[in-house]
């Protein structure tokens, strides 16, 4: 089943864009209405809600439809920056029920707000399933094309938010068929012993682009409490790790951990990276670059600052573009206040943000990710961002009843050389 274009009316009907030669006079039209892509399409078909916007304090309020593809509710979301690139939705599981068998020829992964009950994956053409039990926060993906069901054990609906390379398939292939019913296995994704494939591994590796903390874990019980080692990249104290699961490539990304009363330095890249909030609570601002410059408050563009608040289950479009925008994300808690990137590509895929920004991103290109603008990089040492971001900091603070914990040397040009730093 392939899409069905839709025909929208030219902005000039009465006459046509051509003419023949020795006929007519002028030239063809210079402009034109945009068609719906596929993705686009296929959307509207779902007859989902869709939630449009930069963020949203927590997706579980966001309203739900009935969703008869899927077997249970759901709305999808679509914050700026990641049209036609990233797919996003919030899913109900009926109490005591379960979605329809599933497979598709995407990536995708869940994480569970609310619920607990079993997840059921198997091979194509194959009667033997595998199976492992969620709980709130747990984290998963399934392998690309497996069937899957989701059941719900518990007398209340389990809600998850999940992330999947769909639009970028549906775009390439227009062909729902293809995307939906191909018995294709991708034995490199999903083979040998399966028996263990679902156990939850702990054991830290080296990534291989950054040399950062991974874990090869297809499934991780409780991301919202599970063990970060500390990395200080975004600022003091702060924790970092990578989760490998079922051979992802597009969907991968990180987990990060700030202790409460700290914040990150503000930073810039391309569009694309979601963040969801997965313990504590916190804000996010974001400008973009060339028009709001280091210090938009200080030289008078703070108009062009947006926040969102967010909670747990909450979300927001880091640097919703479409050019590169600065974005600083704060924990207000009294607690950590762990978020995830759960959009992001594998670290040094050619699909990450920052490395479609340079022209020079070939294989082996060195990739200044997070050092300062002063180095190359794209971070705002703390000792040169604008004064308003520090005090707006704090009076978030005093209304959560928190204190700010940042340590009075990172303000100092001489805080930018100190790299380890614990909580």
């Amino acid at each position: 089943m392939t899409s069905e274009p839709q025909y929208i009316e030219p902005v000039d009907a009465g006459r046509a864009g051509w003419h023949k030669e020795g006929e007519g006079e002028g030239q063809a039209r210079s402009y034109y209405r945009r068609l719906a892509t596929p993705w686009e399409t296929f959307v509207k078909s779902e007859g989902l809600p869709v939630f449009r916007g930069i963020g949203v304090r927590d997706s579980r309020d966001l309203p739900r439809g009935d969703w008869p593809r899927v077997g249970g509710k759901g709305t999808y979301i679509q914050v700026v920056g990641t049209e036609n690139r990233t797919g996003m939705f919030v899913v109900e599981v009926p109490a005591r029920g379960a979605l329809h068998p599933q497979r598709q020829m995407y990536e995708e992964r869940y994480v569970v707000m609310e619920g607990r009950g079993s997840v059921e994956v198997w091979k194509n053409n194959d009667t033997a399933r595998t199976a492992f039990e969620y709980g709130p926060w747990s984290l998963f993906s399934i392998p690309m094309n497996a069937n899957f069901r989701i059941i719900n054990s518990a007398s209340e609906p389990a809600l998850m938010i999940a992330v999947n390379s769909a639009p970028r398939t549906i775009n390439a292939f227009d062909n729902m068929d293809f995307v939906f019913n191909n018995e294709f296995n991708f034995e490199d994704r999903w083979g040998g012993n399966l028996e263990d494939f679902w156990e939850s591994n702990e054991e830290l590796v080296p990534q291989p682009v950054r040399g950062r903390g991974m874990v090869k874990s297809n499934f991780i019980p409780d991301v919202a409490t599970s063990y970060l080692p500390l990395d200080n990249n975004r600022g003091p104290g702060f924790r970092w790790i990578a989760p490998d699961q079922v051979g992802n490539r597009m969907i991968q990304g990180w987990v990060a951990e700030y202790p409460g009363g700290r914040y990150a330095k503000a930073h810039y890249h391309g569009s694309g990276a979601v963040l969801v909030c997965l313990n504590g609570a916190g804000y996010s601002i974001t400008w973009p670059r060339e028009e709001g410059g280091v210090t938009p408050w200080k030289d008078g563009k703070g108009d062009l600052v947006k926040m969102q608040e967010y909670v747990p289950g909450g979300l927001i479009s880091a640097a919703p573009g479409p050019a590169n925008w600065f974005h600083q994300h704060f924990a207000v808690s009294n607690g950590p206040f762990r978020v995830f990137n759960y959009t992001g590509p594998m670290p040094g895929n050619p699909e990450s943000s920052r490395l479609r920004e340079l022209d020079d991103a070939e294989e082996g290109a060195l990739v200044k990710q997070h050092a300062d603008i002063t180095d190359g990089g794209n971070a705002i040492p703390y000792h040169m961002e604008d004064p308003h971001v520090r005090q707006m900091f704090e009076e978030k603070l005093k209304e959560t009843g928190g204190s700010s914990t940042m340590p009075e040397e990172v303000y100092t040009e001489a805080g930018k050389n100190i790299e380890v730093m614990t909580d």
